[in-house]
């Protein structure tokens, strides 16, 4: 993973971990999973950690503009 971007490798392992499956596979994975993908050029796909939790459902604002309400804070 380079900050953000979870590369090829990255999908692979969360698609099937400990084993290195196909483009085809992990394609298919994250397009079950609506996980937005787009291609490299090196022959495999990456994908943004903000892609990822979208797609599982995890909004990470709200989450944090939850825990600290500003009128507790008064």
């Amino acid at each position: 993973m380079i900050g953000e971007v979870l590369q090829f490798r990255d999908l692979q392992e969360l698609c099937r971990p400990g084993k290195r499956p196909r483009l085809a596979t992990v394609e298919r994975w994250a397009r079950q999973r609506k996980i937005r993908v787009q291609y490299d050029g090196q022959g495999g796909v990456w994908t943004t950690t903000t892609a990822l939790n979208q797609a599982l459902g995890v909004d990470l604002q709200k989450e944090q503009s939850d825990a600290y309400c500003a009128s507790e804070l008064i």
